[in-house]
């Protein structure tokens, strides 16, 4: 056998990949030591003859508008709150009947956030609390039991001095949006207008060009002119100016383009006009310009940041999730999102109140632009529909089908020809070839929610009865209680516990279980606003996720983006504000495993050396093939100990003999634990390549810090320090490169292609069920006596919820568990 050629890859205090990484500068050469017997802390042994099939689409994204994730985040509109509904919500106006409502900006200033104050949760103290739900989490977080997300909402829009503000129902644009402003001018030759904030302010710089359009009329006898500025904070510089002449009594739109004379974070877009008068003006939109350009052939611009569609295109996902989430499922439904509500011209899109997360949705991301994102990405969309469940309501099973007919034409609207009727759609909208969709879930966080299961049962069954083909995803593991091709499975917890739960999936295979989907998993306590800790922990359970990739098919990290200024949840992939991004420690471990996933899982073991000080069971590994003939292997080891380790690797079967001694070094590395990345330090935790030698089929690698700025890793005092606030947070990824020669694969047997779940749902054998009791809200339930008196009731209506039943002088009293 000739002999093997390789390259490893090395992380300290992360994770590391191959392929094009942007590196920062760090060690040049690392060394690993030939395995002497004893002189290890804990071994890690893979066997390259014993591997399985792992999922191809085993590590995504999952998009949620969140934290202005969308709106003020990835979708580029520059104005908030373009079309006034925000206003009329947080006013009133938008729930009542009046025809118009003069606006008191001052008050409405004092009653909520200030446009550029930061609006930050108040979270506690790291806890051991576990949450398998963000609307778990959300109800014991928000201290305000009658919290109103209403007082959230930003008022983003201030009248000029001398200039009256109302919201009006009156000459509505259109059908679908049908509140505007009226402003109302002073005396003769007194600049009047508005100027709006933007989100946290309007980034400009200097020498590029940004669209705007606006919808205007007026209803005086003579025409009037408007003038659009891109204006400092205090409204006294100008940096380019538009005019609009000709302004008439019917609704026109008009557009213009505007070069920023200087650079400025914070400006304002100010609509200038002299009185007296009236000016009614809607839809007020402000782009690069760039969006604009390739938009041309769609119905509405380009839609993406720039830079924010680059942070995500760097992650190479496999597949993405959207567009929730509690999102999908609104506080009530009423404020749900509809999809059919998010297509067409965006001046015809009515918005929604995204009521869990405490601000307006313009829905200029619909179902057409998150397919538009899915395709500008490459990956695999899931499409996740609100089954009738909302946090608050619900929709019984008798009324269900015409929110399965909505999930049926939303698959037609995505697949269908041209010329079908949601087809139609979306050709007239600039993409008359269909998308594929072989994915959806049904809802999201359901499970244990009134009629969850017989929505779901209907759901399932139209959607398979027309398409077949289609892998649904339901809430929970259904068990005895329905057919399942898919689960979620949602983990938010603490370090500690995120490491241990590397182990959740062991022992389920595809004949025993249910296939699973852990959509949304982070450190959500002791993880900082996303800190090396945090991320080392969410290694060692992806490294458990890749132990059982034939029976875990997805995963996703949750939430992908927040807004500086407006942080609903503690720990975010991206990090936004209104020019600049930056990834937390999570994303480039994120980044590293997806470029290092592979396709088979080679048996891995872990074992701690008894004779040394380290007893505790705190290092995790995985090893994958990288291709379908396993002549490269990705290693990954997770030191979550407080201690420095010296891990010995040992590589056995075909091909372990010929290791080529030298190889490539990519790692991460950080000072201290609780370390973050920031806006000042973007990179202060990121990637950094250096070369190794000394490999072989045995040899021993120090799995310690690296410190910033040394040539070589240096060793850090030996502590007993507590392991969420002082561990070494050491994560070392191998990237063993094993290349074979031709010769050597012309016997070896073909490779089996990726596990994934069949068309037809994995339904078990159906339960021994009793007679089950009626309650007066003709909920189904069985009753089970336990072993301290209490009896056990399931509901056979909502899945995986039950009821606790106490008996008492012969009276039996009901609670949920």
């Amino acid at each position: 056998m000739g002999r093997l050629g390789g390259s490893v890859l090395l992380l300290a205090a992360m994770i590391a990949a191959a392929g094009a990484i942007d590196t920062v500068a760090g060690p040049q050469r690392l060394s690993a030591e030939p395995l002497r017997d004893g002189e290890w802390n804990a071994s890690v042994s893979v066997s390259l003859a014993d591997k399985k099939p792992i999922s191809p689409l085993l590590f995504g994204i999952f998009f949620e508008e969140i934290g202005h994730a969308g709106d003020g985040g990835l979708y580029a509109e520059l104005v908030q709150d373009r079309s006034f509904d925000a206003l009329a919500a947080a006013t009133g106006f938008l729930e009542s009947s009046e025809r118009q409502m003069r606006l008191d900006c001052p008050a409405l200033l004092a009653a909520h956030h200030h446009p550029m104050e930061p609006l930050h949760a108040p979270w506690r103290n790291p806890s051991d609390k576990v949450y398998r739900s963000k609307a778990e989490y959300l109800q014991e977080r928000r201290a305000d039991t009658n919290y109103d997300p209403r007082n959230d909402i930003i008022v983003a829009w201030q009248p000029l001095p001398g200039t009256n503000a109302d919201l009006t129902r009156d000459n509505p644009l259109n059908e679908h949006n049908r509140i505007s402003m009226v402003l109302t001018a002073g005396a003769p030759g007194t600049p009047s207008g508005i100027a709006n904030f933007g989100y946290w302010g309007v980034a400009l710089q200097r020498g590029e060009s940004y669209t705007v359009s606006l919808y205007l009329r007026t209803s005086e006898s003579s025409s009037r002119n408007v003038t659009i500025s891109l204006v400092s904070q205090d409204l006294a510089t100008a940096y380019a100016n538009v005019s609009f002449y000709g302004v008439g009594g019917s609704w026109r739109k008009f557009t213009g383009e505007l070069t920023a004379a200087a650079t400025d974070t914070n400006a304002r877009l100010a609509i200038l006009f002299d009185g007296p008068g009236t000016l009614q003006l809607d839809m007020v939109s402000l782009l690069p310009t760039e969006n604009v350009r390739r938009g041309e052939g769609l119905l509405n611009p380009w839609p993406f940041r720039a830079d924010l569609l680059g942070a995500l295109k760097a992650l190479e996902p496999a597949f993405m999730r959207f567009p929730g989430g509690c999102y999908i499922e609104g506080d009530w439904l009423r404020n749900a999102f509809r999809w059919k509500d998010s297509i067409g011209s965006w001046a015809e899109r009515p918005g929604h109140l995204n009521g869990v997360w405490g601000y307006w949705s313009t829905d200029g991301l619909g179902l057409f632009e998150y397919m538009l994102l899915v395709e500008e990405l490459q990956t695999e969309p899931i499409w996740v529909i609100n089954n009738g469940v909302a946090h608050g309501d619900s929709v019984r099973g008798a009324d269900i089908m015409p929110w399965v007919e909505e999930a049926l034409d939303s698959i037609e609207f995505i697949t269908g020809p041209a010329d079908s009727k949601w087809g139609s759609v979306r050709a007239a909208m600039g993409h008359p070839e269909p998308w594929n969709l072989t994915w959806m879930a049904i809802g999201n966080e359901d499970c244990g929610k009134p009629f969850y299961l017989n929505n779901y049962l209907a759901f399932f069954g139209a959607i398979r009865a027309k398409y077949p083909h289609m892998r649904l995803v339901a809430n929970c593991d259904m068990g005895q209680d329905a057919p399942t091709d898919v689960w979620d499975w949602h983990i938010y917890t603490n370090p500690t516990d995120m490491f241990n739960r590397r182990n959740e999936f062991n022992g389920r295979t595809p004949e025993n279980s249910n296939y699973v989907f852990a959509s949304e998993y982070a450190v959500t306590d002791g993880g900082g606003w996303g800190n090396v800790i945090g991320a080392i922990s969410e290694a060692a359970f992806m490294t458990g996720m890749e132990r059982n990739g034939d029976i875990v098919l997805l995963g996703a990290y949750a939430p992908l983006f927040v807004h500086w200024n407006n942080r609903p949840w503690p720990t975010n992939m991206i990090v936004i504000n209104n020019h600049q991004w930056f990834g937390i420690p999570s994303y480039h471990v994120q980044q590293m495993f997806r470029q290092a996933q592979g396709t088979h899982y080679l048996a891995t073991q872990v074992v701690t050396n008894p004779s040394t000080q380290v007893h505790e069971d705190k290092v995790a590994a995985s090893a994958t093939c990288q291709n379908q003939a396993c002549d490269r292997v990705a290693l990954k080891i997770v030191n979550f100990s407080s201690y420095r380790q010296r891990i010995a690797v040992t590589l056995s079967g075909t091909g372990s003999e010929s290791i080529l001694s030298e190889g490539e070094l990519v790692f991460l590395y950080s000072d201290h634990p609780e370390d973050e990345n920031s806006f000042d330090e973007p990179k202060k935790i990121a990637p950094s390549s250096a070369a190794m030698d000394g490999l072989s089929s045995q040899f021993t690698l120090k799995a310690e810090p690296v410190r910033t700025a040394v040539a070589a890793p240096q060793r850090l005092p030996s502590t007993n320090l507590d392991v969420t606030h002082a561990v070494d947070a050491t994560l070392d990824v191998i990237q063993s490169s094993i290349e074979q020669l031709k010769s050597s694969y012309n016997n070896t047997p073909a490779h089996h292609q990726p596990a994934s779940p069949p068309a037809a749902a994995h339904t078990p054998a159906a339960a021994e069920h009793h007679s089950p009791a009626v309650s007066p809200d003709g909920q189904r339930w069985i009753g089970e006596a336990q072993a301290d008196g209490t009896i056990l009731f399931r509901s056979l209506d909502t899945c995986c919820g039950h009821m606790v039943g106490e008996e008492a002088d012969g009276t039996v009293t009901f609670h949920f568990d």
